[in-house]
């Protein structure tokens, strides 16, 4: 059985808190895994309110500085502090994002207690994150008016399961079991045994893209092709078009086009405009498009 791999989501409006929603934040989880991706204000609320522990969370992902994205991240970082955290925790992010951090911890005085770890990557390169042993972030550009990146998580290994006959039939020794696994054929003195006619087949790596804030640009396809679940901004309905170009923000009918050009088998909406009360129109446009669109809601938690 595959390991659990979901997204939670914890803020899914744009700029302004308004209308009971929150700036971005998420956390995904791989089995005990949990990271968080982009923290902006009333993070540590949202995750009390849905019962996730913040100790576990090993790594966050910081998309790009605006606030929205990252003004939680100075009190969450404190917050741990406060209640005596002790794993280290390693903060990912653009150029820029020490300085915000440092300044901000110096100006108010606060220590953090534990093992700290501030990275910066250039947001025009692409960069390969590895995470424990299961589980890769890689980075990738985005086109929005401060340097931007998104994040594409993905599994890096998939356990090869031996077809339990074939381990009788073929008399396969332990050594030949383990090579089986690690992805090697058997060669035999009469003959060699192919690895695919060995083990049970192979699903697809997950993974789970993350588009954060960006005009409608097709260059990111290539960055996360066949990704398992997409969560791409929509800031915007399709009637805004001119409006979302000239803030680097895409519209409903853009994300959906990204995701079917990527392959995505599901779209998850997000970072809505405050001019929007009811967000569920987002869902109606979307599938009007595609029915692969599901509606971004704050609290839920979707299957990557």
């Amino acid at each position: 059985m595959a390991v659990a791999f979901e997204v939670t989501l914890l803020g899914v409006n744009s700029a302004i808190p308004v209308n009971g929603r929150h700036p971005s934040c998420q956390v995904v989880r791989y089995d005990n895994v949990m990271l968080m991706i982009d923290c902006g204000e009333g993070t540590q609320q949202q995750l009390s309110r849905y019962h996730i522990k913040r100790s576990k969370i090993s790594d966050i992902f910081i998309s790009h500085l605006h606030g929205d994205h990252c003004f939680g991240l100075p009190g969450m970082l404190t917050t741990e502090s406060l209640q005596r955290r002790t794993t280290p925790l390693t903060v990912h992010g653009p150029v820029g994002l020490k300085r915000f951090i440092e300044t901000v911890l110096e100006c108010s005085g606060s220590v953090i207690s534990y093992e700290l770890t501030i990275i910066e990557y250039s947001t025009v390169q692409r960069n390969v994150i590895p995470i424990g042993n299961d589980l890769e972030v890689s980075t990738f550009p985005l086109d929005h008016r401060i340097p931007t990146m998104g994040f594409l998580v993905k599994e890096k290994n998939i356990s090869r399961n031996i077809l339990p006959e074939k381990i009788e039939q073929l008399g396969l020794s332990i050594a030949e079991i383990k090579a089986v696994k690690d992805g090697s054929d058997i060669t035999r003195a009469e003959h060699s045994i192919a690895n695919a006619d060995l083990i049970k087949p192979v699903e697809s790596r997950r993974a789970y893209a993350y588009v954060s804030d960006t005009k409608y640009n097709i260059d990111v396809v290539d960055d996360i092709v066949d990704a398992t679940t997409l969560y791409h901004e929509t800031t915007y309905l399709d009637d805004m078009k001119v409006l979302a170009a000239e803030r680097m923000h895409t519209t409903i009918g853009g994300a959906v086009d990204i995701a079917l050009r990527a392959k995505c088998r599901q779209l998850i909406t997000g970072h809505y405009s405050s001019r929007y009360k009811d967000v569920r129109i987002f869902e109606t446009e979307g599938r009007k498009l595609w029915n692969g669109v599901q509606l971004g809601i704050e609290g839920k938690t979707y299957a990557v």
